[in-house]
């Protein structure tokens, strides 16, 4: 009922349009009852495919028909993000406060996060990795540098090394130690002890970030922990510093048609900012050693530089925005592409060639661009109409992917299930 009071669409338009997607799809994507209604977990995916879909086709209007670049223009409202550590509220908190952008977070393995990110789930990812930062996805991702992070060894306080301010990890490599794995399947303690030219530790557990502290806690090991890495507590556990100076980096990965550039910045910047805040808070005696002293010294002037930086000036609005774009023109057009003149696309499609010119003439209005070129010989495609529509077939195809992509074993969908040129629902709008 709320959603057909903002639209001005009846309430069982709306039904009737929920259930069409539902057969579609060939899942419920909400559960309804009398007086709610909530997404399911193949709706929530779906809305993800659907906005970043919507997002492409007005990137690539304003890429190919207005010529102003491959990046994000507009900031998302709500920016779907994966971790693989639990942001602090305060990164929430602020960027709410001072990005206007509210962030979905969820939190996932290292190697989860990057097959999330890969599959088109989520629009950001926070993660870590060793030495420079490196992605094997198939996706367009910016990375976004957010610490350089320097890695320490946590040890029982009554460890035989626990009164040194620094040790050496040759000095460690026959002890137990916990490790998590990283986004790359690599072993951090493992890879940490051969970037040193060392051999690994032979007793050594390997398991997820959350276990890893709890066997820490209880003194069963030693591990690494960082700036970023959230804090193991405890009295009976000490921090010191490590000789080999050994580091990982964090990185902020995002969909650059998604997440414009200066806001992509500005959200790495914030999260280093709360970062470094929280290692000064819980980790001030490090700060006693001039090497931490130093690198926490030099980061907070770089963060600060980087925190204050103005609006991304190489973003330039589209002539048509605010336009509204809808996806059965779309598809109008692609027929005329097709079949290579009005009169044979209107044929083929059965409608009349009056009703045919004035969609394209409606559509080239919401552009606010000539898509045709009308001669007495015909018909004919602009060159950057002809580079929209290939993008625009491309999009389409990775929508009805990620749509599959949500199937279930109890619902399997039929085969050839979508239709050849409807993948989205009619009548859907795109915002610019």
């Amino acid at each position: 009922m709320e959603v057909a009071r903002r639209t001005g669409v009846r309430h069982g338009t709306v039904e009737r349009r929920l259930d069409r997607l539902d057969r579609i799809v060939g899942l419920p994507l909400t559960l309804r009852s009398r007086h709610t209604a909530r997404l399911t977990t193949a709706g929530s995916r779906i809305l993800v495919a659907g906005r970043r879909f919507f997002h492409q086709v007005d990137l690539a209007a304003r890429t190919h028909i207005f010529g102003h670049g491959s990046e994000a223009v507009d900031a998302p409202e709500v920016l779907s993000l994966v971790s693989t550590e639990p942001l602090l509220d305060e990164v929430v908190e602020d960027a709410a406060a001072s990005l206007d952008l509210l962030l979905s977070v969820r939190h996932e393995a290292p190697h989860q996060v990057a097959a999330q990110l890969a599959g088109y789930q989520v629009d950001a990812a926070y993660t870590w990795s060793l030495q420079s930062p490196r992605h094997s996805l198939e996706r367009s991702v910016r990375t976004c540098e957010v610490l350089d992070d320097p890695l320490w060894v946590i040890l029982p306080r009554d460890h035989p090394l626990a009164a040194r301010r620094e040790v050496s990890l040759a000095d460690l490599r026959d002890e137990t130690w916990v490790s998590e794995t990283g986004p790359g399947s690599e072993i951090l303690v493992t890879r940490v002890f051969q970037l040193a030219g060392l051999t690994a530790p032979t007793r050594l557990h390997i398991t997820g970030a959350s276990v890893a502290r709890g066997i820490l806690r209880r003194g069963d090991a030693i591990g690494l922990g960082s700036p970023t890495h959230p804090a193991v507590q405890d009295p009976s556990l000490v921090r010191r510093s490590l000789a080999e100076r050994p580091r990982r980096t964090t990185s902020l990965l995002v969909d650059p048609t998604i997440v414009p550039r200066a806001l992509a910045g500005r959200l790495a910047a914030l999260i280093a900012e709360v970062q470094l805040r929280r290692f000064a808070e819980h980790h001030r005696d490090l700060l006693d050693e001039p090497w931490w002293a130093q690198w926490y010294a030099e980061r907070t002037g770089a963060d600060a530089r980087r925190f204050g930086a103005g609006p991304d000036q190489g973003s330039v609005p589209g002539q048509a925005e605010g336009r509204k774009l809808d996806v059965d023109d779309l598809h109008l057009l692609q027929a005329v592409a097709r079949h290579g003149s009005i009169n044979r696309a209107a044929a083929v499609l059965s409608i009349s060639q009056s009703a045919l010119t004035r969609r394209i003439h409606r559509l080239e209005q919401s552009l606010g661009a000539r898509l045709l070129l009308r001669s007495p010989r015909g018909t004919s495609l602009t060159g950057p109409t002809r580079q929209f529509l290939r993008q625009l077939a491309l999009y389409e195809a990775e929508f009805r992917e990620a749509a599959l992509a949500c199937r279930s074993v109890e619902r399997p969908l039929a085969q050839g299930h979508w239709p050849i040129r409807r993948g989205v629902a009619a009548g859907a709008r795109m915002s610019g």
